[in-house]
């Protein structure tokens, strides 16, 4: 090796280690101004969860109770973030999946009227894609109320598990959340009657404090009155985008929705809204395809 090939070689290592010297020392510098950003804030610390011998996935993720349900689907990465986690074990499957029998097996489970109670991991998968957009309400505006519409809420299982987010009682709500209202609706009365005896059981306080109210009504059409929503969760399949509920969304909103037709195939939707305009328009929202699903069908009363 040459003089002058042994100074090119000590120039480019001095280079190198000049410029990781310069990645470092910048490296842990956080600006102060730094946003917001919920899909990394209060998620689960994966250490804190329980190890299994199984790989975790979706339809596996059985449980002898509540709280191991529920680990099994934080262990599979399904539920991410703590509050959803929390207020998943804080709302028992067995009220609302007529008994203990199969209440904590990963599957739905027939309710009456051609309806079920969605499978755990599909609560999870919804709540999850829901609840950035509520931490992101509750930090910028806290001294708002948050307000969530559950259409087809069927068993009332995800109904409470939202009345459970945004308590209005003197437990408050799941933190960093702020306290809200939750409007269940279902097209079946008595679907309507059958949430209402389940939430009755050990729920009952969310009635009790107006966090939850439940009533007959038009999927399609949604809740004109009580909008905007933070939030909205459907919980049938819709032949097409329902325009009047993706006007409902506040500015910032997310509805998680699956469509497609009865007994073909369909998809979940994430449908964001971007800008309120005086009518309708496909420009005003954000929608993603997250994943294909088999639901029963929106009905129209």
């Amino acid at each position: 090796m040459t003089a002058q090939s042994s100074l090119n070689v000590t120039t480019i290592l001095c280079l190198l280690l000049f410029l990781l010297s310069a990645s470092v020392s910048t490296s842990s510098f956080i600006p102060s101004n730094e946003q917001f950003d919920p899909s990394t804030s209060h998620l689960i610390d994966p250490t804190s969860l329980p190890r299994s011998d199984v790989t975790m996935r979706a339809w596996t993720c059985h449980g002898r109770t509540q709280k191991e349900m529920v680990d099994k689907l934080a262990s599979a990465g399904i539920i991410k973030h703590k509050p959803v986690q929390e207020a998943m074990n804080k709302v028992d499957r067995a009220n609302y999946a007529g008994g203990r029998s199969g209440a904590y097996v990963d599957s739905p489970q027939p309710i009456g009227y051609g309806q079920t109670i969605s499978a755990p991991h599909m609560h999870a998968h919804a709540l999850e894609e829901l609840i950035p957009s509520l931490l992101t309400a509750a930090h910028d505006h806290p001294d708002d109320e948050l307000r969530i519409l559950d259409v087809g809420c069927g068993s009332g299982y995800l109904t409470a598990c939202f009345g459970r987010m945004v308590d209005r009682g003197p437990n408050g709500p799941i933190e960093p959340l702020v306290k809200g209202k939750v409007f269940g609706i279902d097209a079946w009365s008595e679907l309507v009657d059958f949430s209402r005896a389940n939430m009755s059981k050990e729920d009952s306080d969310l009635f009790d404090t107006g966090t939850v109210t439940l009533q007959a009504g038009d999927g399609w059409e949604g809740l004109p009155d009580a909008a905007p929503f933070n939030a909205i969760h459907v919980g049938a399949a819709a032949a097409t985008f329902p325009k009047n509920l993706m006007q409902q969304l506040a500015v910032g909103g997310v509805m998680v929705i699956p469509v497609g037709p009865d007994g073909g195939y369909q998809s979940l939707y994430k449908v964001e809204k971007l800008k309120d305009s005086p009518t309708f328009s496909e420009k005003d929202f954000a929608i993603k395809n997250l994943l294909g699903v088999r639901y029963v069908p929106l009905f129209h009363p």
